[in-house]
């Protein structure tokens, strides 16, 4: 006869037992990406110019040219210092799909931005002004050890 104790006994166990034996390909993978997608699969979609291989790499924003990111799509090494510089002194530089890690939250205007993006993934960068909208270019960051 079961009792109280003996049928929540078994609850738990299989309830433990359940959880060990998810799939350990999702756990894997997502413990390798730290939780988010990193999207570097997609960088041949984009055929980046490649700058790997430097420390510091600077992005010139001209809305009216295309592309207006030069370089743009572009691949760099983890901890690279990226400086984006434009003439418009009322722009902005913002985030548009940056991963939860890097924390950046772009600039408030000036006529040039810096960062160093430590992880690596696939970033959408935006540029705005009173009188621009909708200008992006994509940064691919990757890890120069693999």
């Amino acid at each position: 006869m079961w009792t109280r104790r003996a049928l929540f006994g078994a609850a738990c166990t299989t309830a433990l037992l359940a959880g060990c034996l998810g799939d350990d390909e999702d756990d894997a993978e997502e413990g390798a990406n730290n939780g988010y997608d990193p999207h570097l699969d997609e960088i041949d979609d984009y055929d980046p110019v490649d700058r790997t291989g430097e420390s510091k790499l600077t992005i010139q924003i001209s809305p009216g040219r295309e592309p207006a990111f030069d370089p743009d799509p572009v691949m760099i090494d983890s901890n690279t210092q990226v400086t984006w510089r434009w003439g418009d002194s009322t722009g902005e530089i913002e985030p548009v799909e940056v991963h939860s890690p890097c924390q950046w939250s772009g600039s408030d205007g000036g006529t040039s931005h810096s960062w160093t993006f430590p992880f690596e993934g696939k970033y959408v960068i935006g540029y705005s002004s009173p009188d621009v909208e909708g200008v992006t270019g994509t940064m691919f960051v990757i890890d120069p050890d693999d």
